[in-house]
């Protein structure tokens, strides 16, 4: 071992930032991983220039989600205000972890990269890099379903949806970044021919905080279409069906594990950060969710948000024809599973307005004043069009609708009560949830975990219909919501990793290899679940029959496409 003086931890502190669909949110935490500072930057309401609604633009296609990436960049700067504000002392930041929404793009221009590169600290964030930073201001998000053509082209380039997946771990989906870029080169090529760099919204947000260029990791890569998961390296068959010149443009992944650099002086100057405070490779969101829950084995996670969820991890990368596998974001060699619903939170929030005036506590009492099952009546509710399967509409069908009858291709129009009409949105939306996820392999036992986390995981009577439904234990994860916890746990395993055991003595190579702590090990604190539901007795028998009736509904809304 070195004599060097050990270090101490005791007084640094933590950034997690999270990008999301609606909100920049940001933590400090301690040494022990305690919040101290919290602070939240709402774009529809914080940022009411942007003309945002549900925090993309108003204007759009119906079948286009957009933003204005300077929006990102405002957020950002009135966040760390707020955080400075509060009395956070940014000096004692010595690594930032973050996570943003998946798939989303953003498109540098020249003199984008040029700013990005030479920040003022005279200057806020958004008074430089302005619309001029970006070849397109008005870029896609996760939720644009507007490339069902260039899907269509990828996949016939590669050889069909079947070796697509097999390459990238998913079939083509019209939100997964390679048909955006595409479309990106096909409908605007002068914008494309001009773009210097292509970020995803996780290594923009990195690129803010260091003043250059991030590299895109593989666990959001696999997120992309792109990707080959397998060898983690762009596939040359994917980038050449989809946009020419396309790797110069993203530039070479590297590990989730990577730093991306140290913070850029602009924050130096302005808000006294340390200069060696580190930067981590950000994640997407689901993926900082699964980091949120480290040294956990037999679960699956459903995230209840603007977009629900199904996560699980995976020793190896199946090849599947539904769903996503991606690489794990804490674990070498392994990976993920992940299956999304478009139609999450947003839904649940139409119809808790239109049957209780947007009053929850009303909305929970009339869960209570219905029985488990619905007696036979079921919702399905796909606004946006969904993406397992690919669908949209509204179908409704009480306990006498006959599936072979063409009543059953028109549905009810209403349910008789307001409450009837609650509980069907809420079981038909995890009934569903829970057949995709066992037509993708599912099974549980007694040891299996349900964790429920996401904006909705508080709804305690929400909770006891997935136990229900799953007939399994749910639990909540204590603390700030998943995604932020991860960024924190994330960025305090990087100053382990890169700061605390980056001695490069001779004694310590050879001693610091062979007992460095993997993520898992290092976080060595309770898993911070609480029991919230269990299953009543009986549900078994009552939703068994349901599932069958809520999946023929969902094949009847797939074939009206």
């Amino acid at each position: 071992m070195c004599h060097r003086r050990s270090i101490d931890c005791s007084k640094n502190c933590y950034l997690g930032l999270h990008l999301g669909s609606l909100s920049l949110h940001g933590v400090i935490v301690d040494s022990e991983l305690k919040v101290i500072f919290e602070s939240l930057v709402h774009y529809d309401v914080d940022l009411p220039e942007f003309g945002t609604k549900t925090g993309v633009i108003e204007d759009a296609a119906y079948d286009e989600f957009l933003c204005n990436p300077v929006m990102y960049v405002k957020a950002l700067d009135i966040l760390i205000e707020s955080l400075v504000s509060q009395g956070a002392d940014m000096h004692s930041v010595v690594s930032i972890g973050g996570a943003a929404q998946h798939h989303g793009s953003v498109y540098w221009s020249d003199i984008g990269l040029r700013r990005l590169c030479n920040l003022n600290p005279i200057f806020r964030l958004h008074e430089q890099l302005t619309n001029q930073a970006f070849e397109l201001t008005r870029s896609p998000t996760w939720r644009d379903f507007s490339t069902d053509e260039q899907v269509r082209e990828m996949e016939f380039a590669v050889g069909g949806a079947a070796e697509m997946a097999a390459i990238t771990g998913s079939r083509a989906y019209a939100r997964y970044t390679g048909p955006q870029i595409r479309k990106v080169f096909r409908k605007c090529p002068e914008h494309y021919e001009r773009t210097s760099r292509i970020s995803l919204h996780t290594s923009f947000l990195a690129s803010l905080l260091i003043g250059g260029v991030a590299a895109i990791n593989h666990t959001d890569g696999s997120g992309m279409n792109l990707l080959d998961i397998r060898k983690k390296t762009w596939s040359k068959k994917c980038l050449d069906a989809c946009a020419p010149d396309l790797a110069r443009r993203l530039m070479r992944p590297i590990k989730p594990s990577r730093l991306q650099g140290r913070i850029a002086n602009y924050y130096v100057q302005r808000w006294n950060f340390r200069p060696d405070c580190m930067v981590g490779a950000f994640i997407g969101s689901k993926n900082s969710e699964m980091a949120g829950l480290p040294g956990l084995t037999d679960y699956l996670m459903l995230s209840l948000d603007t977009s629900d969820a199904i996560v699980l991890p995976l020793k190896i990368a199946p090849v599947i024809n539904e769903g996503h596998v991606l690489v794990h974001p804490t674990r070498p060699d392994e990976y993920m599973g992940m299956l999304c619903f478009r139609n999450g939170s947003v839904v649940r929030n139409a119809i808790c307005e239109e049957v209780a005036n947007g009053c929850w506590e009303s909305f929970n009492q009339m869960l209570d004043d219905t029985p488990m099952g619905n007696n036979g009546n079921v919702a399905i509710h796909f606004r946006d069009r969904e993406i397992i399967p690919i669908a949209q509409g509204t179908m409704r069908w009480d306990a006498d609708v006959d599936p072979m009858t063409q009543e059953s291709l028109r549905g009810l129009p209403r349910f008789e009560a307001p409450e009837i009409e609650a509980r069907a949105v809420i079981e038909g939306q995890i009934m569903h949830h829970f057949s995709v996820a066992s037509e993708m392999g599912f099974t549980s036992d007694e040891d299996t975990k349900v964790i429920v986390v996401g904006s909705d995981a508080k709804n305690t009577r929400i909770l006891q219909i997935v136990a229900d439904v799953f007939n399994t234990r749910v639990y909540q994860r204590n603390g700030p919501e998943a995604s932020l916890l991860g960024s924190a746990f994330r960025a305090r395993y990087a100053f382990y990793e890169h700061r605390e055991c980056a001695c490069n003595c001779r004694p310590c190579r050879s001693w610091d290899r062979n007992s460095k702590l993997s993520y898992d090990e290092f976080f060595k604190v309770p898993d911070g679940l609480t029991l919230a539901a269990e299953p009543t007795p009986g549900c078994v028998q009552i939703y068994q029959p349901l599932l069958g009736r809520c999946a023929q509904m969902c094949r009847v809304l797939a074939s009206k496409q």
